[in-house]
């Protein structure tokens, strides 16, 4: 069972040598349908701020059909001949706020974010206004990760931020066949492409889903995110999506107990 199925929680976390919280989880109780008390508050600005960051870029919606709690869409904007990589980001998870643990309760700056990552320009994600259900799992993927974890916070009381790790289960199941990855790591962009502030004030932060590795994920635990940060730069982890690329961390062995 792996992180697009359920989870389970313990009372209370964990501790990973590099001094990550380990959160686990378990099905929340069915509170039946619960419609969400807004749709897209800051699409249009999430929109424009993207479109500023990648102008001149066709774009289109998988629209969610059916929402609970939280309407999550997943926008896509299509290669260009300059830069031939899809961008897709989500809109709505910052709709509602995050659930800060208490230390952590305060930070206004920490409770909205949004999702994005890149496609190379072969992926193939179908004509504007097809459904995302439409397409064969190997292309729909990466869109199912991020609307899985745009509503997750939500859905079971907690945050997502930089440097958090999702793991495709304990077994580190693979997310696709064909495909290594065993889980995810959210990083996120300097500048503009890590953050903005809309027009109420309310600042929503951008985090980069990067498909990852169990032997990524476990380095992370072990000694951190800027350690794993430090790694991805140094071996240069390719901004877009690459499914072929090798491990980054292929040495690292060590059995974590959690």
């Amino acid at each position: 069972m792996g992180f697009l199925d359920k989870f389970r929680k313990k009372k209370q976390p964990e501790v990973s040598p590099g001094g990550s919280t380990i959160y686990r989880y378990e099905t929340p109780e069915d509170q039946g349908w619960r419609p969400p008390e807004t749709v897209g508050a800051y699409a249009g600005e999430i929109t424009a701020h993207f479109e500023s960051l990648f102008p001149g870029r066709e774009s289109f919606v998988f629209h969610e059909l059916v929402s609970d709690l939280v309407h999550i869409d997943v926008n896509v904007m299509r290669p260009t001949e300059q830069q031939d990589f899809y961008v897709l980001y989500t809109t709505g998870m910052s709709d509602l706020p995050m659930t800060l643990p208490d230390e952590l309760a305060d930070r206004e700056d920490l409770k909205y974010a949004e999702l994005y990552l890149f496609l190379p320009g072969y992926w193939e994600l179908g004509s504007t206004g097809e459904l995302d259900s439409n397409l064969p799992y190997q292309w729909f993927w990466p869109i199912r990760i991020l609307k899985f974890l745009a509503r997750f916070p939500h859905e079971y009381k907690t945050w997502l931020g930089w440097g958090h790790t999702i793991p495709n289960g304990p077994d580190y199941t693979p997310i696709c066949d064909g495909v290594g990855f065993g889980g995810v790591v959210l990083s996120g962009g300097g500048g503009d492409l890590g953050q903005m502030d809309a027009r109420d004030g309310r600042h929503i932060s951008f985090f980069m889903a990067i498909p990852a590795y169990k032997e990524e994920i476990e380095y992370k635990l072990k000694y951190g995110m800027e350690a794993l940060d430090k790694v991805f730069r140094e071996k240069q982890l390719p901004m877009v999506l690459d499914i072929r690329r090798p491990n980054l961390c292929p040495d690292f062995k060590e059995i974590l107990d959690g």
